[in-house]
């Protein structure tokens, strides 16, 4: 019943792991039961380790969460000798996420997930905003097709793009994207936000900024995968503030092929199995499928004065 495919990859379910929120460690998988598993998209790795931005780095309000962990992972040799032995074994496809500076960086980055027997996809994470010299890739059309078109030549592997919600369109990166070799798109990452503790008069994050996520972003983020599933044809991918079956179903009708969960399971680890419950029971009340709800969405027509 959730059988879904993404491009070249057939998944159980569409319900996905979001990158940064189930950490490195496949042993969160044991919060879950693997039928309701899509796949696994494991938190960003540099080539080098990074420290992530100083503490405190998360702030939590009404809506969601607002973060600057900073990318903060121990690095591609560190990753390939502890954690890609490991991922071989795993019941669900793992999705490897690529982070850098430089185009050289995530052409590296590239070909070492696709040297890994364990990685079964690669999402380009050129939209996190709360690390120095990254941004541009998500921000400037130019630079991301630059980025997409070199990792696309070094590897035959699914490649994945996630895009930044802090543009004023997304249509154009998304079609450069595509344009340039992405096999899906991932819409959307975290939108820049603000904190303030109003008795100390400062940000309530050492940062500053971060990244907004979590139920508040939802409505953006379904506006997003509306916008781009209808500018290309590869499939999207949702991220964005969903922690309801109702909500997939929302990402589904607006053109999404599959659904990140991310700030749901900081709540509870076991999200995605609950989701997939409540989503079954859904379907099959409605005597509907994903197929027939996907890209479904009546746009109301203006109305004439």
């Amino acid at each position: 019943m959730l059988q879904t495919r993404v491009g070249a990859l057939e998944l159980a379910s569409p319900l996905l792991t979001a990158s940064g929120t189930f950490g490195h460690d496949p042993a969160a998988l044991r919060f879950l039961k693997t039928e309701d598993l899509g796949a696994l998209v494991l938190k960003t790795v540099t080539p080098e380790p990074r420290h992530g931005n100083p503490a405190p780095r998360m702030a939590e309000f009404t809506g969601g969460v607002l973060n600057a962990i900073g990318l903060e992972n121990k690095g591609l040799a560190y990753w390939r000798d502890h954690v890609a032995p490991d991922l071989a074994t795993l019941p669900v496809p793992v999705v490897a996420n690529a982070g850098g500076h430089s185009v050289a960086d995530y052409v590296a980055m590239t070909e070492a997930f696709d040297a890994m027997t364990g990685v079964a996809a690669i999402e380009l994470n050129l939209s996190c905003p709360n690390v120095a010299d990254g941004i541009q890739f998500s921000t400037e059309v130019a630079a991301l097709e630059e980025v997409v078109a070199a990792c696309r030549k070094v590897t035959p592997k699914p490649m994945w793009v996630k895009l930044s919600p802090n543009v004023a369109s997304i249509v154009p990166f998304a079609k450069a994207a595509e344009s340039a070799g992405a096999d899906a798109l991932t819409v959307c990452n975290t939108l820049i936000g603000l904190l303030v503790d109003w008795k100390s008069q400062k940000p309530m994050i050492a940062n500053g900024t971060g990244g907004m996520s979590g139920p508040a972003v939802k409505p953006l983020a379904l506006r997003m995968v509306w916008d781009s599933s209808r500018a290309v044809s590869i499939p999207v991918v949702a991220s964005g503030g969903a922690s309801t079956a109702a909500d997939v179903l929302e990402f589904v009708v607006a053109g999404a092929t599959a659904v990140q969960i991310g700030t749901a399971s900081f709540r509870r680890p076991d999200a995605i199995s609950a989701i997939a419950l409540e989503l079954r029971e859904l379907l099959t009340e409605n005597s509907t499928s994903l197929e027939e709800l996907r890209a479904s969405l009546r746009w109301p027509h203006p109305v004439s004065c």
